[in-house]
């Protein structure tokens, strides 16, 4: 009897390959997804520390203001100039404020409790 000479996978091989591929497909998936998140979140703290610096910055600029009256971030952004900070990013509120409470500098999703006009 005469040997075939047969090249190539069959279709168990495959079938294997194909498995053994969405294994590792949905043990990688969550890793990245929870890593791109978690990106986000210390890229929206980081945008925010840089909001409550300049809240710092502009209070002691213009030291007749009450620091816990508060600034809007809108504010801070437009007079401070600071680049690439859009106040989407950090607020869910358009007009989010920044107060001085506790000895620190806070920012606040409601700019109502901003008695500062500005």
């Amino acid at each position: 009897m005469k040997r075939l000479n047969r090249k190539g996978f069959t279709l168990i091989e495959l079938m294997a390959v194909i498995a053994i591929l969405v294994i590792i497909m949905g043990i990688a998936l969550p890793n990245i997804t929870s890593s791109i998140e978690r990106s986000k979140q210390k890229q929206k703290d980081a945008k925010i520390e840089l909001i409550t610096s300049a809240a710092e910055l502009y209070f002691d600029r213009h030291s007749s203001e009450n620091k816990t009256n508060g600034v809007k971030a809108s504010t801070l952004i437009s007079e401070q100039e600071i680049p690439g900070v859009k106040i989407e990013d950090i607020c869910d509120n358009t007009s989010c404020c920044v107060k001085y409470t506790d000895n620190s500098y806070k920012l606040i999703d409601n700019s109502s409790s901003c008695t500062n006009a500005s």
